[in-house]
């Protein structure tokens, strides 16, 4: 892969996400490569990989228990996502290592982010995971290595 983004909160990639329902019906792996947003960062002490919290993004919308949010045309614009239409799914996530299951960008060799989220719909959706996670509705798939 060529030259890797650095890991910052917004930055939206390609990224083998998998789903929650896949993982709790015991399947492994990801669903398949699509954006996803990267809600937080940390690195444990004595540890010296990084974790990312990914959030999906897909034209799917959400349904049932599951809490989103449509991202308006602006917004994915300077994300760097085509002009479909596209919801960031708020209610689930994916915790990994950086930079594992990072994926290329179609038509785009060796790049696997697309851009940034815009600061104003980055505190939206960081406003709404924090408010899934107080009334505990979030739903996690731990992809990384045990961190504990």
């Amino acid at each position: 892969m060529g030259k890797l983004a650095e890991l910052t909160e917004g930055l939206v990639v390609r990224y083998e996400y998998q789903l929650h329902r896949r993982s709790a019906g015991g399947a492994s792996g990801a669903d398949k490569d699509h954006p996803a947003c990267v809600v937080a960062t940390f690195r444990r002490q004595g540890r010296s990989e990084d974790f990312a919290i990914y959030l999906p993004i897909s034209r799917t919308r959400p349904t049932g228990d599951d809490d989103g949010i449509e991202l308006p045309d602006d917004v994915k614009r300077k994300a760097g996502l085509d002009s479909l239409r596209q919801w960031i799914l708020i209610s689930e996530y994916n915790l990994d290592t950086w930079p594992t299951d990072l994926g290329q960008i179609p038509h785009r060799p060796g790049v696997s982010h697309y851009g940034h989220l815009a600061p104003s719909m980055f505190r939206t959706v960081i406003g709404m995971f924090f408010n899934c996670y107080e009334e505990k509705r979030l739903t996690q798939v731990n992809r990384a290595e045990p961190i504990g």
